[in-house]
């Protein structure tokens, strides 16, 4: 028996948001995750680790996130979708990736190294993949982006902000996922990379909280330029074709709309 659509990471930020706007039959999270054994599925859409806890939180413990990791590619073979929509993160792509660069093989971060695992097997086991890398995920809390919550949620410390100040982040919007995935899923292609333009982090502090622009370290030699990855399906969404979503404009002021709307 084929059942219509499966959502797993269902409780999630993007589940909740998601499932909130569009029904499937199968709400599924890990306490339940079994019930899909044995199932064939119209449609899966499955949160990776990182998307649905946070990279930061996850990162903490690796060890758990290599133990889910282990678990799911052991059951993978245990569910039977038609066509998967795969939610994952940028880790695993290069810097400057757009859809056209390969997925890294291999890394020696563990964290990292489990994001390719998942990848690779999922896309060889099932027919039909919808791979989604997100750009850095927008969240006042610090498992999803501690940048932000360092600006929203700030301490009484005057020691200096411990991020390079002029590092490029690329910042996705929950509230997006919806509406850009499932424009790409009748087209067949097999990723994407809803990329946004990139907003160094003196740029964010000075759109969210500009009081804390003063506790900006100076820039270091060794500091990581960041994130530039675009995107060859960005037509989908913007002229002109520039590889993201969105006008660097418009990006300040939808993260100013949702998580400092006082300083719209």
């Amino acid at each position: 028996m084929a059942y219509d659509t499966a959502f797993l990471g269902a409780s999630t930020v993007f589940g909740k948001y998601w499932t909130r706007h569009r029904h499937f039959d199968y709400l599924i999270d890990k306490e339940n995750f079994r019930t899909t054994f044995g199932k064939s599925f119209r449609m899966m859409v499955y949160l990776d680790n990182a998307v649905a806890n946070g990279p930061a939180g996850v990162r903490a413990d690796v060890d758990a996130d290599t133990r889910a990791t282990n678990y799911l590619l052991n059951h993978l073979a245990d569910m039977k979708p038609e066509l998967t929509v795969f939610v994952t993160t940028c880790d695993m792509l290069a810097p400057d990736a757009d859809e056209n660069t390969p997925v890294l093989t291999e890394s020696e971060d563990p964290y990292v190294q489990n994001r390719i695992r998942l990848y690779h097997e999922l896309n060889r086991q099932y027919g039909r993949v919808l791979n989604v890398h997100l750009p850095e995920i927008a969240s006042a809390s610090p498992d999803f982006n501690p940048l932000m919550a360092a600006l929203l949620q700030p301490d009484k410390s005057t020691k200096k902000l411990p991020f390079a100040p002029e590092e490029a982040h690329q910042i996705y919007f929950s509230q997006r996922i919806m509406g850009d995935v499932e424009r790409c899923i009748p087209l067949g292609i097999p990723a994407i990379i809803p990329a946004m333009p990139p907003l160094t982090t003196r740029e964010i502090v000075e759109a969210l909280n500009p009081g804390m622009l003063k506790y900006l370290r100076n820039p270091e030699p060794g500091d990581s330029a960041g994130s530039r990855r675009s995107s060859i399906h960005s037509f989908q969404w913007l002229d002109p074709k520039d590889g993201y979503l969105l006008t660097k404009e418009d990006q300040l002021e939808l993260l100013k709309f949702y998580f400092a709307p006082d300083a719209c």
